[in-house]
């Protein structure tokens, strides 16, 4: 029956079904899956493994697993990425994998802007004839399986950084189209909506040994509640690293993350749910773990962004 909760809140709610995109607490340490002009803003080569275990407790409840990699090309200013992400809940399950591409302008010696460029395949599929809904009664909204394979998708966006903040907008998924199988369906439910982002950030030397960073992700999705993401985090001696997060109207989050090596950074962040779902959840959890590494073709360094661990 959670099950059954689980579908009917994520697929018969437009207002919650139109955030298709995945979300993430640490979007901070993943700004490529949000913007492709972010590819390549730092002078090394970045492989990124994210899991998310959303409401945790709840039957059916969302899991995603991220797979990003991204390195500069300094020789030409430009930077190449690839994203795949993976996520299921409920019958649902989705896979989408992106190609990103941007190209840097120094607009003065310390500021760079970057557009970006993204091109990818996202596979639907949404399996409602597998839910009993025996207990609800006949509904045709679970009569169709949804389903719609590689539906294409083209990106883009700006991102403006120095190396004490960065600012940036994208739009990651400019096609919208329906994924219903009837051509009879006038489920909104069935629509892929365009989604636009704002991000932003700032680092603020405190002394040698303490940093502080806010940060900030806006999601704008056509039928949907406006999403607000704030963050601060504080490090000392750019290994140990505390944060807490507000997502507006949804969650508070507490982030922790450390240095292990120079190339290799681990992260964790564990939400508390603010709406009536808590009462059916424990909570999510997110860990990562990022690489850097110097690209074999690298010749000179580029400026890095705020949020690239040295």
């Amino acid at each position: 029956m959670r099950l059954l909760i689980l579908a009917v809140a994520l697929l018969c709610s437009s207002k919650i079904f139109a955030q298709q995109e995945p979300q993430f607490t640490q979007y901070m340490y993943d700004l490529v899956s949000v913007n492709p002009a972010y590819a390549g803003t730092n002078d090394r080569l970045n492989a990124l493994m994210l899991t998310r275990q959303q409401w945790v407790g709840l039957d059916g409840a969302p899991v995603t697993y991220v797979l990003s990699v991204h390195s500069p090309i300094i020789n030409y200013n430009m930077g190449l990425g690839l994203s795949v992400i993976t996520e299921s809940y409920g019958p649902v399950s989705n896979t989408y994998v992106n190609l990103n591409y941007s190209y840097r302008v120094k607009l003065d010696q310390k500021l760079t802007l970057a557009m970006g460029l993204k091109a990818g395949i996202y596979n639907y599929y949404a399996n409602l004839t597998s839910l009993d809904v025996s207990k609800v009664g006949e509904d045709p909204i679970f009569q169709d399986n949804l389903v719609k394979t590689l539906t294409p998708n083209v990106g883009l966006g700006f991102y403006l950084f120095h190396k004490d903040y960065y600012a940036g907008i994208a739009a990651p998924k400019l096609i919208e189209s329906e994924l219903s199988s009837s051509a009879t369906s006038d489920n909104t439910m069935s629509d892929l909506k365009r989604h636009f982002y704002i991000i932003g950030g700032y680092t603020y030397q405190i002394d040698k040994e303490w940093i502080v960073k806010p940060s900030m992700l806006m999601k704008v999705v056509a039928g949907a509640p406006l999403s607000v993401d704030l963050t601060a985090q504080g490090g000392y001696q750019d290994k140990y690293w505390l944060g807490l997060s507000y997502r507006y109207g949804d969650a508070i989050a507490v982030l922790l993350d450390y240095q292990v090596m120079p190339y290799l950074l681990v992260g964790y962040s564990y939400d508390y749910t603010l709406t009536n779902l808590s009462n059916y959840n424990s909570g999510t959890h997110e860990v990562l773990l990022s690489f850097n590494f110097d690209p074999f073709f690298m010749k000179k360094k580029a400026r890095s962004t705020v949020y690239i661990k040295k």
